[in-house]
């Protein structure tokens, strides 16, 4: 591991756990096993790294800055479909950033003031997106519409849309499959979640992200 900070344009997500102090322990504690869990996979699968801090608090930086909002949106699913339920709200930022791999609470730079300042920001909404590219600034509409969305997916919608996402596939037999439940009931269940045009919105961002940062 380098002692030496890391400086280039990345993507850094800054989160919370919404309403924290009025969980139980055992409900809490299940929650920021789950968020970790997730963490840990999104840091090997995209070149990142995490932590949590001050209890309820996290933050994910990754050099995948496209996959930023894949992350964000797969790890509010994932707690949606905990039982019970519960939500998170995060601020995502593209920009430059100096960090060292492992303490990134004490990262530097656009991406991490971005984010951290977009999360204090948070009232109503739970998921916001900022950047210093101009060509995709028009995303902060649209990225409130698909908040407003996943806000009102159930539980049982939560787990099945992102099932749905992380399939390879995204077959839905292979959905029902790692679900346990029976095709019909898995197609029944997404197309009242309206999961294409959540899909459509991740493959949107990707695609304006990598072509800012291209440009």
């Amino acid at each position: 591991m380098s002692d030496k900070p890391q400086t280039n344009v990345v993507a850094v997500l800054t989160g919370d756990i919404v309403k924290s102090q009025s969980l139980s322990d055992l409900v809490f504690n299940a929650t920021i096993k789950a968020l970790k869990e997730q963490l840990q996979g999104y840091s090997s699968k995209y070149q990142g790294d995490y932590d949590i801090f001050r209890g309820d608090a996290f933050q994910f930086v990754t050099q995948q800055p496209h996959k930023i909002i894949d992350v964000a949106v797969a790890l509010r699913l994932s707690l949606k479909a905990m039982s019970p339920s519960i939500d998170i709200r995060i601020s995502c930022a593209v920009g430059n950033a100096s960090f060292r791999q492992g303490e990134i609470k004490t990262g530097t730079g656009e991406a991490f003031v971005v984010s951290g300042r977009g999360l204090d920001k948070l009232k109503t909404q739970y998921i916001a997106f900022d950047s210093a590219y101009e060509s995709i600034s028009h995303t902060h509409l649209l990225t409130r519409f698909a908040d407003t969305h996943l806000a009102g997916l159930t539980q049982t919608q939560s787990e099945t849309v992102l099932a749905y996402l992380m399939s390879e596939d995204k077959n839905h037999d292979s959905v029902a499959s790692s679900l346990g439940k029976n095709r019909s009931n898995i197609t029944r269940i997404l197309n009242a979640s309206h999961y294409k045009l959540i899909a459509d919105y991740l493959d949107y961002m990707e695609q304006h992200i990598k072509t800012a940062m291209q440009a």
